[in-house]
């Protein structure tokens, strides 16, 4: 093996530790890095070594939030709302829109038998932790996904003796969207899940 080829391998067998990407793919990523002028391996470089020299994940509350700063459970944040999501990006996609100025707890995940995580692969424990009686509601984010559904239903059993309300994010029709070009399964949850207007 020359030694441009063992570099290249390294690279490989590195980028298919990513979620989603396997060997192909990463070959394909690795050559396209590769043929492109050095400036997005350098920017690649430089924002790898970024989040590992800037960001942090917070052992409380499962966000990640910069070194230098306090983590947002750690800010002065609405304190009666606390929304539970499955991973950080559902939490930042929250946070980007900028509606919900509570508190997050990341679980890390989702109740999947057949993948082999149940809620102690999860941080209920943390999270029951972070019940006190300064919050109110408990807001379930989990993806509307089977497993998603299925975390829903053990969050609600989990806190069902501690004194908060718990809500569930609303799923069904996309705004914006016509009818006409939604699938069934979106229907049929919007409709069950309709609200009462008077």
């Amino acid at each position: 093996m020359s030694s441009a080829t063992k570099y290249i391998e390294e690279l490989i067998e590195s980028l298919t530790q990513f979620p989603g990407v396997g060997r192909k793919g990463a070959e394909r990523i690795a050559y396209f890095i590769i043929r492109s002028n050095s400036s997005i391996g350098k920017n690649l470089i430089t924002a790898l070594g970024n989040v590992s020299e800037m960001l942090e994940n917070c052992n409380n509350c499962g966000m990640v939030y910069l070194k230098k700063n306090e983590c947002t459970c750690s800010e002065e944040r609405n304190t009666e709302m606390l929304c539970i999501v499955e991973n950080i990006e559902d939490a930042v996609k929250i946070e980007n829109t900028n509606s919900f100025d509570g508190h997050y707890h990341v679980l890390g995940g989702a109740i999947s038998p057949l993948d082999g995580i149940g809620p102690s692969d999860l941080s209920f424990d943390k999270l029951l932790k972070r019940i006190n009686s300064d919050v109110k509601e408990v807001i379930i984010a989990t993806n509307p996904s089977t497993a998603g559904n299925a975390t829903a239903l053990y969050i609600e059993k989990f806190l069902k003796d501690e004194k908060v309300k718990i809500s569930r994010l609303a799923v069904g029709l996309p705004v914006g969207s016509n009818l006409e070009y939604i699938d069934d399964k979106t229907i049929s949850t919007a409709i069950s899940g309709r609200v009462k207007i008077n």
